[in-house]
């Protein structure tokens, strides 16, 4: 659960990165204007001057205290909507980067944060019960895969070394190796999932950063639109 939990903050960290390659044919001296808390319903900090999405707030289980909080994240969302079409008239395309990028990141926190989990676990059950019947050739095909997957394009290894390491993981599967496969498993879940989100991530960013390039700000508009409307639904959902 740790890794699953440090694979969705990495994608945060791995937003900002991406902003600056995509925005190198922007104007690099435009700035962010405003920091948006939601914490406080999206009221500004004088101490800041870079936008920052919603965080998970503390657990307050009231009824009261659970509506308040759908609507600041309504608030949040509203307000954001606004600035969002403040720079788009004004055509600040590095800042829009960076918005776009910080959102698409938030929601795929926001939509893995128990769908990863859950896969883990039903997969780590799926492998625990294919060892109670050793089945052990089955156990191969799901390595197999998950090592490919995890790898594919990885740079670091020739795919001789890629071979030569599932050849070796392979003649471990046996019952008294359980433990050191489920932990492998583990490891290639996390590797195959972090491969798929940067994935993921790039490409969303790389398409606005194509439409902006363009001067498709419209199209920019509704699919920012869009993704915010999903995010604040994802958190109030989240909110019990």
């Amino acid at each position: 659960m740790k890794k699953i939990l440090t694979l969705l903050s990495f994608i945060t960290v791995l937003s900002s990165s991406l902003v600056l390659v995509s925005c190198k044919t922007t104007n690099g001296n435009q700035s962010i204007n405003k920091k948006i808390d939601v914490n406080k319903g999206g009221k500004e900090k004088s101490n800041s001057n870079e936008q920052e999405l919603p965080k998970d707030e503390p657990d307050d289980k009231s009824t009261d205290a659970i509506e308040e909080k759908k609507e600041k994240t309504d608030g949040f969302a509203s307000k954001l909507k606004k600035e969002l079409v403040d720079h788009l008239d004004k055509k600040e395309k590095q800042t829009i980067m960076e918005l776009a990028s910080k959102l698409f990141a938030r929601y795929l926190q926001k939509s893995n944060e128990h769908k990863l989990p859950n896969d883990l676990s039903n997969l780590e059950s799926k492998i625990s019960k294919l060892f109670e019947e050793e089945k052990y050739d089955e156990i191969k095909g799901e390595l197999t895969v998950l090592f490919s997957e995890g790898f594919n394009k990885e740079n670091n290894f020739s795919s001789d070394q890629v071979s030569r390491k599932i050849k070796d993981l392979l003649d471990k599967v046996e019952k008294k190796n359980k433990e050191l496969i489920l932990e492998e498993i583990k490891n290639l879940f996390e590797k195959k999932a972090s491969k798929e989100l940067e994935e993921e991530l790039k490409s969303k960013t790389n398409e606005i950063n194509s439409l902006l390039s363009k001067e498709q700000y419209e199209s920019v508009k509704n699919k920012l639109f869009d993704l915010i409307d999903k995010i604040a639904n994802l958190e109030k959902t989240s909110i019990k």
